[in-house]
């Protein structure tokens, strides 16, 4: 199979990056050197890339067909049992890597790949944190990215519902990036999104289900100067506001790269 071969077959299939993938697979699944995919008729017929192909041209993501992705500074394992780490989360661990001071703990909130907390954790010296979510799927992710990162001996692992979770000591700060996708939406996203987690998607008929919970259950358990920390969608800043202020704290909302509205960061006052 040549890459011009690949990029149509994923072209045809209807794939949002044709090109961007094609190059992704050949380097990564059949360790095609990156300088080679620039030129005309690259050829390779490794079995395993030719049915990675196929896989992504059945509308399966990349990440998952290749079972890893780069997230922040790191990099990690990903299955269907968990959310893909996305370049938009990043602000968040980012505001809590320059945010969270030496040796302090927090908790991440719906982990996942366990991409918020390991990140966090790698870029902060002697933190310590727990990481929550309601699959045990994803948190056999986790523990696998935990060792990946080498972080494990600073990151605890449970399972938790995130709407029902009291934190049982007091932490610097409380990370979540959430389901926050409504009923509706969910409906009308990309084929793609269909091989994620349902559960790491939606949020209720409103999208605010995780919000209304998180942000009482969690707001006494902070330290002086702490903060809560969540992700969340681009038009969802006025009702974080507003439930912020019903439970006594001020918050501060950041666009993405994008312009969009994507970080809430809540503080009592």
């Amino acid at each position: 199979m040549t890459l011009d071969e690949a990029i149509k077959m994923l072209r045809e299939s209807g794939a949002p990056s044709p090109e961007e993938d094609a190059r992704l697979l050949f380097s990564e699944i059949a360790g095609v050197p990156r300088h080679e995919l620039v030129l005309k008729g690259t050829r390779c017929d490794n079995p395993e890339l030719v049915e990675a192909i196929k896989k992504r041209v059945s509308g399966i993501p990349v990440q998952y067909v290749i079972g890893e992705v780069e997230f922040y500074r790191e990099r990690y394992e990903v299955s269907p049992d968990c959310l893909i780490p996305r370049e938009d989360t990043e602000i968040l661990v980012d505001y809590a890597v320059k945010r969270i001071p030496d040796g302090e703990s927090f908790i991440d909130i719906c982990t996942g790949s366990g991409c918020i907390a390991i990140s966090t954790l790698k870029n902060t010296k002697q933190t310590r944190a727990l990481a929550i979510d309601i699959s045990e799927g994803a948190l056999r992710i986790a523990k696998k990215n935990a060792t990946k990162n080498d972080v494990c001996d600073r990151l605890e692992l449970r399972q938790a519902n995130a709407l029902d979770f009291v934190p049982e000591a007091p932490v610097f700060a409380i990370l979540s990036n959430p389901p926050y996708v409504t009923n509706s939406a969910y409906a009308t996203l990309a084929r793609e999104i269909g091989f994620e987690p349902k559960i790491a998607f939606v949020g209720g008929d409103d999208g605010l289900d995780f919000y209304k919970k998180i942000i009482p259950n969690c707001k006494n358990a902070l330290k002086e100067n702490g903060f809560i920390a969540l992700e969340i969608g681009y038009d969802q800043k006025d009702a974080i506001l507003e439930f912020a202020q019903i439970n006594g704290m001020h918050a501060e909302v950041f666009k993405d790269l994008s312009g969009n509205d994507r970080l809430a960061v809540l503080r009592k006052p």
